[in-house]
């Protein structure tokens, strides 16, 4: 039996383990409208606002993915002593996601990012943020945390927005703290951000991301092939997963050994979120006991789910088992 067949198995074993996630948190704010005509004063639409609407978004929705797939999570990050900031805690703890690990600062607002949405389709985003670096003590504070829920944690995500709470210093004390637990550390990257990763188990880039990490044109197969061999030397990672699009994934298991995952996304209205839901579903299939080949089918399944809804819209349990029993019925 292949492992598309023992889908929702597979789920199943996905329920009450528990993951840390330490990154970016934010807020996708979602305006909704529609476009009836051309402003006067410049050749823009519109909007006519119809709806307003806040989701979790960064490490935060990475939290949301872990828990609607039936895990558990300790999350550690920053947000803004500000409105926003005190939304997503709110919000995080009404789910029942640990947020012992998060800190508030006074001198950095939450990000938020706003996009508005006219008849489905982005018209513009507009960001709010600080990307400063962490100072040391924040970092301490940060990495205390993380070392305290360690032990009870079968995986760490590291979801990199590049808005500063990943530092290189972070990084390496991180991945060497994990090493010590024995707990695997699973990063959904920014290419800005590439040559702190080293030593990580497992990375997710995109295309783009890869392509860029491993400063190659990936235009084949061959060339991707070629990067994916490039990265994991480069950073002595033990996986690599990149990320495809509508052409999957290809799993490298070190320098040699590599293997494609074919999509099995029904169609495709927005990407938004779709590397949260990667990285959440491995993460937790990892910290589940799963083999890394399991945990990135279930991720190329869950995200072939999100990416048909429009907006940032989290993975659940319920959502896999409807798509697995579609997906036994299309290759039966």
């Amino acid at each position: 039996m292949n492992i598309l067949q023992r889908g929702e198995e597979l789920v199943t074993k996905l329920k009450g383990n528990k993951v840390l996630v330490i990154g970016d948190l934010m807020i996708d704010e979602y305006i909704w409208g529609g476009v009836t005509r051309v402003s006067p004063e410049a050749p823009v639409p519109i909007v006519g606002i119809t709806n307003e609407t806040l989701r979790l978004g960064g490490a935060a929705n990475v939290a949301h993915n872990i828990l609607g797939l039936g895990g558990r999570v300790e999350l550690c990050g920053l947000l803004g002593d500000d409105q926003m900031g005190r939304w997503i805690k709110s919000d995080l703890k009404g789910k029942k996601v640990g947020t012992r690990g998060i800190i508030t600062s006074a001198g950095r607002p939450t990000t938020v990012k706003t996009r508005v949405i006219a008849h489905d389709q982005q018209v513009v985003r507009v960001d709010k943020e600080v990307t400063t670096p962490l100072d040391r003590a924040d970092e301490d504070v940060i990495l205390g945390s993380a070392e305290s829920f360690l032990g009870e944690c079968g995986c760490v995500v590291v979801s990199d927005y590049a808005k500063g709470v990943i530092t290189p210093t972070l990084m390496r004390r991180l991945v060497d703290m994990a090493r010590d637990f024995s707990v695997p550390v699973a990063v959904d990257p920014k290419i800005s951000q590439f040559s702190i990763y080293k030593g990580v188990t497992v990375l997710t880039p995109n295309l783009f991301e890869a392509a860029a990490g491993a400063g190659l044109v990936i235009d084949s197969m061959e060339a991707l092939v070629k990067a994916g061999r490039r990265i994991i030397e480069k950073l002595a990672c033990k996986y690599l997963i990149i990320t495809r699009g509508d052409q999957g994934m290809t799993l490298f298991s070190g320098r040699k050994e590599y293997s494609h995952i074919e999509a099995f996304s029904r169609h495709v209205y927005d990407v938004t979120g779709a590397g949260d839901t990667v990285i959440s579903t491995l993460s937790l299939a990892l910290a589940s006991g799963l083999s890394m080949e399991e945990g990135a089918y279930l991720a190329n399944v869950a995200a072939g789910v999100v990416v048909g809804e429009v907006g940032t819209v989290p993975i659940s349990s319920e959502l896999m088992r409807l798509r697995f029993k579609e997906l036994g019925k299309q290759f039966s």
